[in-house]
């Protein structure tokens, strides 16, 4: 398989680098807080934090290798950089580009 264009790796590489913070954030945060009875997490916390990462890996996977429901799930998790308008425009941009949009069509 042939590598993307680069604008399709620059997507799938954000969304894959958000999937490994939000795992790191969990553990570091399990890691601090396991000996502390004042602060507790239950196993929904975890359950909800694992499957943001989840979504964001699949989004970043399905983005790579093109398929039909990558630009959507790649705007629905797009919404998370808006807020910082350097950042999210940028990516938001890119999904727009000719190139990331003919990476989607039918071979």
């Amino acid at each position: 398989m042939r590598r993307p264009h680069p604008c399709v790796v620059l997507v799938a590489r954000t969304h894959w680098t958000v999937s490994i913070i939000i795992v790191g954030s969990i553990a570091l945060l399990h890691w601090l807080t396991r000996n502390l009875p004042q602060i507790e997490f239950g196993p929904r916390t975890y359950l909800i934090s694992g499957g943001l990462a989840g979504l964001y890996f699949l989004a970043g996977t399905l983005v790579w290798f093109g398929t039909t429901l990558g630009p959507l799930l790649s705007r629905v998790c797009a919404l998370l950089y808006l807020p910082r308008p350097q950042f999210g425009q940028v990516i938001w941009d890119t999904m727009n580009s000719p190139e990331f949009r003919a990476h989607f069509r039918r071979r």
